[in-house]
């Protein structure tokens, strides 16, 4: 056997092992468009097994015209959200055989079109965009043109999160997940409620908001405007949302956020004015997230489980089938609290409290 001088075999061995030639070996193991009789590739897969061939991905993409593997940009691998949908396309990927490369933008839109444009060059089978908000807006038609030459060259382009593109978009089961959770918390008896909305401008906040309140409806529930406070993104956010609640002197049982940094900050700034979380108010949030970093299980918050990981699986799938046009995604579920507040509370529990507001 002649192999190169480092022990590697190579693709001539394996065609010498088969009785084959060189070309024929290299159509069934590159991934060629050209057939190979099934007696010829059963010799050449044995051949290979039998010198320990492994396969040049490069020549492999010469053949085949891309790469075989899966893109996946996202906009931060740090952020729960991403990491989630990372997770189940890698292995959604992995079982199919399929190599994923993960790219992030770091929230560039910019850096979102240049991957774009060098991914075209690299030419893997198919890409996957990961968004949290629409960023074609700041990228310009400049996104959409690289897409589109994505589209032609390589394979399918499909969109997790905002569609604003002519391609394939899973959306995130948000109006879902905030109709779910409206109805959970009116099934343990819950009537008074007040929102922190994180950052109005994203989408899918706002379908979380707008489920939450068409959910409360279907229960005879109205939550009116003036119980509905707008925030930032972030834990921060969520404290000063809090702050404003407390200065209103509203009377809410529970404090809904759309987002789990929201609900940690808010029930953070509760508890230090006094009130117990969950026993005086509960707080909900959306997105289970793990707080340890806050030194903090957060055992007590009710919040939604958006099915991410089935989604990052669902887009890798959709993405190396170009006959997929619907996605369907799984019901979010409803994680409730450790323990849960007294919905009837005591005299002092609310003397406590409002002697706490006029000292």
């Amino acid at each position: 056997m002649s192999n190169e001088p480092n022990g590697t075999p190579r693709l001539a061995d394996v065609a010498r092992a088969a009785g084959v030639s060189q070309s024929t070996a290299s159509r069934v193991l590159n991934g060629s468009a050209r057939q190979v009789a099934d007696g010829y590739r059963e010799r050449v897969l044995a051949a290979a097994a039998q010198v320990g061939y492994t396969t040049n991905l490069a020549a492999q993409a010469m053949a085949r015209g891309h790469y075989p593997a899966v893109a996946l940009v996202v906009g931060d691998i740090r952020d729960q959200f991403f990491a989630r949908i990372a997770y189940g396309a890698v292995q959604e990927a992995s079982r199919r055989g399929y190599i994923l490369n993960l790219l992030s933008t770091e929230g560039d839109a910019s850096r979102e079109r240049d991957l774009v444009q060098e991914l075209r060059r690299q030419r893997p089978e198919a890409l996957v965009l990961v968004r949290k908000r629409d960023t074609t807006a700041r990228a310009g038609s400049k996104l959409i043109e690289q897409l589109m030459g994505f589209q032609r060259e390589s394979g399918r382009v499909v969109i997790v999160g905002e569609p604003s593109e002519p391609v394939l978009a899973i959306r995130p089961p948000d109006f879902d997940g905030g109709k779910a959770l409206a109805s959970a918390l009116l099934e343990l008896g819950y009537r008074r409620f007040a929102v922190f909305l994180a950052n109005e401008k994203i989408p899918s906040e706002r379908d979380r908001l707008d489920g939450f309140r068409v959910g409360l409806s279907a229960g005879g529930v109205a939550l009116p405007d003036s119980n509905v406070y707008r925030t930032a993104q972030s834990v921060t956010g969520g404290i000063a949302a809090a702050k404003l609640y407390l200065a209103d002197d509203r009377d809410a049982e529970v404090i809904v956020a759309t987002e789990d940094e929201v609900a940690w900050g808010a029930a953070h700034e509760l508890q230090a004015s006094g009130l117990a979380v969950p026993d005086d108010i509960a707080v909900a949030g959306y997105g289970q997230r793990r707080f340890t970093a806050f030194g903090d299980d957060a055992d007590w918050l009710t919040t939604v489980r958006s099915p991410l990981e089935e989604m990052g699986a669902a887009a890798v799938s959709a993405a190396l089938d170009p006959l997929a046009s619907d996605v369907p995604m799984p019901a979010p579920g409803i994680h409730i609290g450790g323990s849960t507040p007294g919905r009837s509370r005591s005299a002092a529990t609310r003397g406590r409290r409002d002697g706490r507001r006029t000292h």
